[in-house]
C-alpha cells in the first residue's frame, strides 16, 4: 500500500477505497482532531447503544468547532483539557441506556433522555440525547443543547454538542466516550 493510499490524522487511519474505512484504536488518538475529520469518523459510525460502553465511560473533549485559525491556535488548549484539565468526565446511563446523566468534578448532574433520531449533521440515525425536560430541572442554555453520539469502534463513541446560534442549530465541539 503505498502512502498515497493511507491517511493519517493523530493516530486515526484511513485507507482510500473509495470511501476510506476509518480504523479508531482509542478516545485519545481523537483528542484534537479537526472537525472535518471527526465529521468523517462520525459519518461512517452506527447510532450508539450505551450498553457497549460500560458502566461509566471515560469522556474526552475532542475539539471546539472554529475557523481554521481558531482550530490551530486552540488545539493545545483542547488536548490539555482533554489531558485531565477539563472539570467534564464523561456520562453515565441509565434505565437500559434512555436516560443519564454528564459527569463533572465526580457529582452526576445534568440530566438527559436519549432516542434514536435522525443526525442534524447528516440525517442519519444517531442516538441523541436530550436536555430538554421540564422534569429534569435544567437550566436554559442547556435545554437547548443536543448531544449526538454514534459508535466508531466497539467501546468508543463520538458526536457533536450542538446548540442554536443565532436561531440555527450549530456544532460547537465534539466529544468522545470510552470504555475504562
Amino acid at each position: 500500500m503505498s502512502s498515497a493510499d493511507v491517511l493519517q490524522h493523530n493516530g486515526a487511519s484511513a485507507v482510500a477505497h473509495g470511501r476510506p474505512a476509518i480504523h479508531v484504536a482509542s478516545i485519545d488518538e481523537l483528542v484534537g482532531a479537526h472537525p472535518d475529520t471527526l465529521r468523517s469518523v462520525y459519518g461512517r459510525g452506527k447510532p450508539c447503544d450505551p450498553a457497549e460502553l460500560g458502566d461509566r465511560p471515560t469522556g474526552r473533549l475532542l475539539t471546539l468547532e472554529m475557523g481554521s485559525e481558531a482550530f490551530m491556535v486552540l488545539r493545545p488548549l483542547v488536548r490539555a483539557l482533554a489531558g485531565g484539565l477539563s472539570p467534564w468526565q464523561g456520562k453515565v446511563f441509565d434505565h437500559g441506556g434512555n436516560a443519564g446523566q454528564n459527569v463533572v468534578f465526580g457529582r452526576h448532574v445534568a440530566r438527559f433522555r436519549t432516542e434514536r433520531a435522525e443526525s442534524l449533521i447528516d440525517g442519519e440515525p444517531t442516538l441523541a440525547l436530550l436536555y430538554d425536560s421540564p422534569a429534569f430541572g435544567n437550566p436554559w442554555p442547556l435545554r437547548a443543547v443536543r448531544d449526538e453520539l454514534r459508535s466508531v469502534a466497539p467501546g468508543i463513541a463520538i458526536g457533536p454538542a450542538i446548540f442554536p446560534l443565532g436561531g440555527t442549530p450549530r456544532v460547537v465541539l465534539w466529544f468522545g466516550l470510552g470504555v475504562r
